[in-house]
């Protein structure tokens, strides 16, 4: 590989965290409202994702029950599991796997509850199922997707925000949505921890 490809792949990425930042203040400002006002209202954060979208779902809620930078109390959230094992004769595993979250959801969650969700390609069947259960059971959502945020972005209601990335890699996508939650983790603290 050479050094005009590496340099290119750099520029491409900033210009794709430029172009985030510029498309997505405005959401990201509101979700850490929304996200602030739902914990100081006594109410969880729930987040899920699909393979590495997992991974991020739990950094978020980790970071939320833990701390990002400064140390600070715990706030309420979960990262929803992607191993749900339970006793069954049913041999349809797929319609289950497409469930997986919308049981935990119906399970756990509650009205004024937050689902904080991350997508890479914008059609995942579990993270539609959701988001549908989420919003059947007055949750809000905030949406993580990119591109042009397909399915996931038609499924979202007038008080849902959705944090649209601007690309279709789920390389890219995934870096830029680290960067993102850590974005809003630091605003959400500037919220809470302000006041």
């Amino acid at each position: 590989m050479n050094d005009n490809k590496i340099k290119q792949l750099y520029t491409s990425n900033i210009q794709n965290f430029i172009a985030s930042g510029e498309q997505n203040a405005d959401n990201l400002a509101l979700s850490a409202a929304l996200i602030s006002q739902t914990l100081l209202s006594g109410n969880k954060v729930i987040t899920c994702g699909e393979t590495l979208g997992q991974m991020m779902a739990q950094h978020f809620a980790s970071i939320l029950v833990n701390y990002y930078e400064i140390e600070r109390p715990c706030l309420p959230a979960i990262a929803l599991s992607e191993k749900m094992h339970h006793c069954s004769l049913t041999e349809d595993q797929h319609a289950e796997s497409i469930e997986l979250y919308a049981r935990q959801i119906r399970a756990i969650g509650n009205a004024q509850d937050i689902l904080v969700v991350f997508s890479l390609n914008n059609r995942e069947p579990s993270i539609k199922a959701a988001i549908e259960a989420a919003l059947t059971n007055d949750i809000k959502v905030v949406a993580f997707t990119s591109d042009d945020g397909g399915e996931i972005s038609g499924l979202l209601g007038e008080n849902d925000i959705e944090i649209r990335l601007p690309t279709n890699k789920p390389s890219r996508t995934l870096e830029i949505q680290l960067f993102t939650v850590h974005v809003l983790s630091e605003l959400i603290d500037e919220v809470i921890f302000s006041m």
